[in-house]
């Protein structure tokens, strides 16, 4: 995810207050340096009062819904309650927090276990189990033994249910170490095997997963992305050399768990991709509130913004295809639904699997930048609606595939990358109408009743540098 220290380079200019007002008419700056003329009472420094002045203040000049805050609010609250009773009833992913406290920080079983799960019932058998959907390298869970396909039967000692699916995604994301139950399923038949005792610690950056699959008369690129970190599109240059290199005839885009990110590395991706493009072919549309106003943004500017990377370089490796193929979950989201949503004004786009999240919003980080800071806290409001070139956007509840795959109703789960994979397999025998080496699977319908991806996407935002 992006942060607003480099999103946004406006704010990072000290200027004087005049010069700010003046520049607020030309570009959107987070910055906390220019304030309104009005008398603000001089609330002791680190008190709610203080805190919650300057954090309604921010949100009257930057929030989408700056209209529809409250004329008197209690600033009283403390911080996270006060930025509740502001926050616009609809808005599902505008955050506060505090970076010298972690419990105000957005967590994830990724992030503290280096893991995702989904807990599920077979609604043949009624059992329900929870399955490991995705394990990162050198992670906690990695080290343990833990990968993709297992399953779970237990959390902490208590048997995982249609009651506290829920719950006991709670308790993990709430402490620092806890049990896990694998098992063995077969058939209708849960069979506990092993405690695994896992204690929370550092998850690090992975690389994209990519191949070549040759099949029939076509050459498949296939690459898994986990997220739109910082650097993304720069990493990948060699990689779609090799797909350039290799004459690959069609793309496939694994998103399935891809939470977002930074609309720079979705643009630069999406410039690799997108046949007969430009520095300057339209690219993103930006709506704000009465501040921020419409804004436009090119490829160019938007993928070249945080200096990361030579545009000439991406055009370079373009591999202009006329399609391609995204697989997709609920847990695809924000940026990358950015990439399934704004190359469709230049190519045919098919999203393979579920509906995705549905975040058709964009924030930047707000700081305060005043030369004797005061606030420690950090705003990511809601700041923008966006669409694509062509003005399309409104996808508030999700994409719809154009291909409906659930994968968990193909159980054990395959590797990612794997042709006994539902999503891939329905992109090379339906969509490419080639044979693969699939083993036939009948679906089994099962209720989703936690995710812990999808957990993690509700709290994800598309971030952008204006």
């Amino acid at each position: 995810m992006l942060t607003a220290s480099r999103a946004f380079r406006s704010a990072r200019v000290k200027i004087n207050v005049q010069a700010c007002c003046a520049l607020l008419v030309l570009f959107f700056a987070a910055t906390g340096g220019c304030k309104k003329d009005r008398q603000i009472p001089d609330y002791p420094a680190g008190s709610n009062e203080n805190i919650n002045s300057w954090v309604l203040d921010s949100l009257k000049r930057y929030y989408y819904w700056s209209d529809a805050l409250p004329s008197n609010p209690d600033i009283s609250l403390a911080p996270k309650t006060f930025f509740s009773s502001v926050r616009f009833s609809e808005d599902r992913f505008s955050w506060l927090l505090l970076p010298s406290d972690p419990s105000t920080n957005i967590i994830s079983v990724r992030s503290k276990y280096g893991f995702d799960y989904s807990v599920i019932q077979d609604e043949s058998s009624q059992q329900v189990v929870g399955v490991v959907k995705f394990v990162l390298s050198e992670s906690p869970a990695a080290r343990a033994g833990i990968k993709r396909g297992d399953y779970l039967s237990r959390i902490n000692g208590k048997r995982l249910s249609k009651d506290n699916a829920e719950s006991l995604l709670g308790d993990l994301l709430a402490g620092n170490s806890s049990i896990l139950t694998m098992a063995d399923v077969k058939t209708d038949a849960v069979t506990e095997t092993v405690d695994i005792n896992l204690s929370s610690g550092l998850t690090f950056e992975q690389a994209p997963v990519h191949q070549i699959i040759e099949t029939g008369s076509k050459k498949i690129g296939y690459l898994y992305l986990n997220n739109f970190n910082r650097g993304l599109a720069s990493s990948l240059t060699a990689t779609f050399a090799d797909f350039k290199a290799a004459g690959i005839t069609d793309l496939v885009f694994d998103l399935r768990y891809n939470s977002g990110g930074e609309v720079a590395e979705a643009a630069g991706l999406c410039a690799m991709i997108a046949p007969a493009v430009s520095y300057n072919s339209p690219f993103i549309i930006y709506s704000g509130n009465k501040n921020g106003g419409t804004r436009k943004e090119s490829f160019g500017e938007a993928a070249t913004f945080d200096g990361t990377v030579n545009f000439n370089v991406l055009l370079q490796n373009n591999l202009n295809l006329p399609r391609l193929y995204v697989l997709g979950t609920g847990a695809t989201a924000s940026a990358a639904e950015v990439v399934i949503n704004n190359l469709k004004p230049y190519m045919q786009v098919i999203l393979v699997g579920e509906k995705t999240m549905g975040k058709d919003q964009a924030s930047f980080m707000i700081a305060d930048q005043r030369p004797v800071k005061k606030v420690d806290w950090q705003i990511y409001p809601i700041v923008y609606k966006i669409a694509n070139a062509s003005g399309q956007g409104a996808y508030r509840n999700g994409i719809s595939p154009d291909v409906a795959v659930d994968e968990l109703a193909y159980l054990p789960l395959a590797p990612l990358g794997s042709l006994n994979d539902p999503l891939l397999s329905a992109v090379v025998n339906q969509q490419l109408n080639t044979s693969s080496r699939q083993s036939a699977r009948l679906a089994r319908p099962v209720k989703l009743l936690s995710d812990s991806r999808r957990k993690a996407a509700e709290q994800a935002i598309v971030i952008t540098h204006r």
